[in-house]
């Protein structure tokens, strides 16, 4: 069961009766959680949701991993992913998968059409989180920024494969 908070209540209605996300989901971005997880203005009541069930959804960065609190790095990636998306309409390209935490799985694209995963690669703020995925195009892209040695790259000696 889906109903937006951006919506009228006669389209919320419409969507209680759908039990599947639309896709892109198109919606704000109303709270950023870390690098590679933010909350969107959009109360998803589907089962998939488990414990986030009637709540805003959560949208967990699909192919890519920033660090974690306390490592070098959050505080940049936290930051750039806020400077890109905080209280800004973008569109989630997911497959309707949930993490064991209730959030949605997937590629956030920005009102410029940017998609933010692969900048955050780009920039050295993540890595292509190669346990969960296969996908090339974000090898290529965390091999870029190892040889530019930007962002988490230009730490010497710190082992960020495993985030």
């Amino acid at each position: 069961m889906l109903a937006s908070c951006a919506l009228s209540s006669e389209d919320q209605q419409q969507l209680r009766s759908n039990s599947d996300l639309p896709n892109p989901l198109k919606a704000e971005v109303i709270a950023i959680q870390d690098g590679d997880t933010i909350e969107l203005k959009f109360i998803y009541s589907g089962k998939k949701a488990g414990r986030r069930m009637g709540k805003p959804v959560r949208i967990r960065f699909l192919h890519i991993n920033c660090p974690e609190r306390k490592m070098p790095f959050y505080s940049n990636a936290k930051q750039f992913t806020s400077e890109k998306c905080f209280r800004k309409t973008v569109s989630i390209r997911h497959k309707g998968e949930f993490d064991k935490y209730g959030r949605l799985l997937g590629e956030v694209v920005l009102p410029d059409g940017k998609v933010l995963n692969k900048e955050l690669v780009k920039k050295g703020l993540a890595v292509h989180f190669k346990k969960y995925s296969k996908d090339q195009e974000y090898a290529n892209l965390e091999i870029a920024a190892k040889k530019q040695k930007i962002g988490i790259w230009s730490q010497p000696g710190i082992q960020f494969g495993q985030l």
